[in-house]
């Protein structure tokens, strides 16, 4: 099983060359995630919003592709809860307590071991998230600890692009590693493969005509137990956003296709 995590000499034709991201965090050995699913049950009730898991079955696997069980994302040109007028390259954050819920229980590897992850946020408006693909599964990792990945980055950009319907693309991807306990600030490999990055989502999309955002995650535990009103109200820092959870204090950095500059970040309420 953890040879599938690993990356062994499987049946994969995946070629697309692994894009390693990691961060100035001290090494915290090779705990992974062997779970799967969504633990937190924060799979939303909003109208506007979905949350898709990838489940993996470890178990010997048939030649038949087995159906997909995650509801197509929502490509209809319907009016996003927030960021409608908003500038392209601006990142619109909703104001939604799901919404930052989802991101939290992806931001901690699916509620399990505490190591870098990936997760990828989509939507119908150049600012706008409204899909979020949860990629903490060992498919798609070669190795995960808490200072670094390694990602089969083209492999997760064709889940994500084979999850929408023949011939509909998003018009945003944002594309975030998670840094557990460190920084917003990109390591030098963040910057290094940010190109190669974008181009596995515009080869699995077949178009680059959509807004691309590098975005880090980054939480740290809190000290104190922040009050019912305290906790998912988001503050807008520089070139990102910054929260309270239960536990953890979130921030999000979002950047530009080359992960150098930083971008605008608005927070607005549900409509």
């Amino acid at each position: 099983m953890f040879d599938r995590f690993f990356g062994d000499d499987d049946s994969s034709e995946d070629t697309d060359p692994d894009v390693e991201v990691r961060t100035n965090a001290d090494a915290w050995g090779t705990n992974v995630n062997i779970g799967t699913g969504d633990p937190s049950g924060v799979l939303d009730d909003d109208s506007w919003f979905t949350t898709h898991t990838f489940d993996v079955d470890f178990e010997e696997r048939s030649a038949e592709s087995k159906p997909r069980t995650d509801p197509e994302p929502d490509v209809s040109p319907r009016s996003p809860p927030v960021g409608t007028t908003n500038p392209r390259g601006t990142f619109a954050f909703p104001a939604s307590k799901p919404f930052m819920q989802a991101l939290e229980t992806r931001g901690k590897n699916g509620a399990h071991e505490r190591v870098e992850t990936v997760y990828v946020l989509t939507g119908q408006s150049e600012t706008t998230p409204t899909e979020l693909f949860g990629l903490d599964e060992p498919e798609f990792y070669q190795s995960a600890t808490r200072s670094s990945v390694t990602t089969l980055e083209g492999k997760v950009a064709r889940r994500v692009a084979a999850s929408y319907p023949e011939g509909r693309t998003p018009n945003v991807v944002a594309r975030f590693h998670t840094h557990p306990g460190g920084t917003t600030t990109p390591s030098d490999v963040d910057v290094k493969s940010a190109e190669n990055v974008k181009e596995c989502y515009e080869k699995a999309f077949g178009t680059d005509d959509f807004e691309f955002f590098h975005g880090i995650h980054a939480y740290v535990e809190q000290s104190g137990v922040p009050s019912v009103n305290e906790r998912h109200d988001p503050s807008a820092v520089s070139g990102g956003v910054s929260w309270r959870g239960e536990q953890y204090r979130h921030e999000l950095a979002l950047f530009g296709p080359r992960f150098r500059d930083r971008r605008d970040v608005v927070i607005a309420d549900e409509s």
